[in-house]
């Protein structure tokens, strides 16, 4: 923040400041009093150092403003600071999201949020906007240029705080979930831990929380742009773990890391949408960082998407044609897609990626041999489709293998008023080789897909208005 905007801001929030900056205002004029840098005035008390007046210095929203050092203790100066990333776009949950964060942390007094809020004219931020540890990026629906673009403005918001926490604008937490999650990091023993999880499910309406066991993100197949579909996966016997286990992916909406990930992973702005959480994936695990999942939930997430308008929703050929955007989403998708493909290595399509390339710490080789993924060819390992914890470190010719294809024909019982239904096809093991959740009713569907292991039994679980599980029909094929 450069000096005159702080000055202002000190001013403003001096005329009306909430109960943390009065607490924080009292304790740095109680040092300057005692400072030997501070000049008695007529009208005012002044730092001879900067050449401040102490009443409105005092409010700076700047931690550790003193020029001397002198706040840095009680300003607790990036020690044990959180910086939250939320990228919100239209989205009526992220007052609610804020304020549950705040609620459930332990110490509320470290966090720090840095958010993209890509609002319309129904929303408000009113009662953050002297907090001082809001950051907030203010933009009206129609200037918003995709994800990846809202989360590269973010990070740049980063000003030091030893951990980083990226979200998105509708999430509920476990009490407690900074202390959670920074004891989590120091589980695991590494320099450079990323604790991440595709989260918890939560109901919005009423606050409930619909599940308690931790999930993992296990790849579901490569799509025809390039990326790769995940899916959540209940991680097994989570009740017995006491650590964090090994992850190969990153979860968009839900990582916690250190913070100076802010700097050394630069999101690319030109990426849209798709592939975001595979390159989070690659490049951070090239860029030395070790991934987990948490061994129980700390975060959940709403999933649905009800109530909140899409970004690809909002900018089509009719906005376009109309002046309310610059261009459709498809297009922005069109060049991600061509980026992605170029830095996964799937094809060369001659750009430079500059800062928004792999890291040097390892190699793509090395991640692919971990993960159990062959990007060329686009081709997932066996174990890597089954969830099986990496490294997965196989030097043979896996990805020459071929899968069979399956067109099974299922016969559906009916169900009134569902949500939505779960229709799942495992192998023995339980492993998930078929999914589809139907949102409508219909009698039959052909489940097509391709896998190495025999299909062994199909489910049928309806899911009521009340996203309760319900009737479950296990049916060996």
């Amino acid at each position: 923040m450069n000096k005159i905007k702080e000055i202002f801001k000190s001013w403003n929030i001096a005329l009306n400041p909430n109960e943390i900056q009065s607490k924080l205002a009292s304790q740095r004029i109680e040092i300057c009093n005692s400072c030997e840098f501070k000049v008695e005035n007529l009208s005012f008390n002044q730092c001879s150092v900067c050449g401040c007046a102490l009443k409105s210095k005092v409010f700076s929203p700047v931690k550790g403003a003193c020029p001397e050092g002198k706040w840095d203790e009680i300003d607790n100066v990036m020690e044990d600071k959180i910086f939250i990333q939320i990228a919100s776009y239209r989205d009526p949950e992220l007052v609610p999201t804020i304020r549950d964060c705040i609620a459930k942390s332990k110490y509320p007094e470290r966090l720090t949020f840095g958010i993209n809020w890509q609002r319309d004219e129904n929303e408000s931020l009113e009662e953050f906007a002297n907090d001082l540890r809001f950051r907030i990026i203010d933009i009206p629906w129609n200037k918003s240029k995709g994800l990846c673009w809202a989360r590269s403005l973010i990070q740049k918001l980063w000003e030091g705080e030893k951990y980083t926490m990226q979200l998105d604008s509708h999430h509920r937490f476990l009490q407690d979930w900074d202390e959670h999650l920074i004891k989590m990091m120091d589980m695991t023993g590494s320099p450079k831990p990323i604790i991440t999880a595709y989260a918890g499910m939560y109901r919005p309406l009423d606050n409930i929380l619909l599940n308690h066991e931790p999930y993992k993100m296990v790849a579901s197949n490569f799509t025809p742009g390039g990326t790769i579909l995940f899916r959540p996966h209940g991680i097994p016997d989570w009740e017995k773990l006491t650590s964090p286990i090994l992850a190969r992916f990153v979860s968009g909406h839900f990582f916690f890391t250190l913070g100076i990930h802010c700097d050394e992973y630069k999101y690319d702005p030109n990426i849209y949408f798709a592939g975001d959480e595979i390159s989070l994936s690659i490049r951070s695990f090239t860029l030395g960082y070790d991934l987990y999942h948490p061994h129980y939930t700390v975060v959940w997430h709403e999933y649905t998407r009800e109530g909140r308008t899409k970004h690809w929703s909002d900018f089509t050929k009719e906005a376009q044609d109309a002046g309310l955007v610059e261009k459709p989403w498809w297009e922005m998708d069109d060049l991600s897609k061509r980026r992605l493909r170029h830095m996964l290595q799937e094809e060369d399509n001659n750009i430079d990626l500059g800062e928004y390339g792999l890291g040097t710490v390892r190699t793509h080789h090395d991640y692919e041999r971990y993960a159990g993924i062959h990007f060329k060819y686009k081709k997932l390992h066996p174990d890597t489709l089954k969830g099986i914890d990496p490294p997965i470190n196989d030097d043979s010719d896996w990805y020459q293998l071929v899968e069979e294809e399956y067109n099974i024909i299922l016969n559906i019982p009916s169900t009134a008023d569902f949500k939505f239904i779960y229709i799942g096809i495992e192998d023995e093991k339980g492993n998930i080789l078929f999914r589809q959740d139907l949102t409508e009713y219909t009698s039959q569907i052909i489940a097509k897909f391709k896998s190495f292991d025999k299909p062994y039994k199909w489910i049928y679980w309806p899911v009521n208005m009340n996203n309760e599980w319900i009737n479950r029909i296990d049916t060996v094929l």
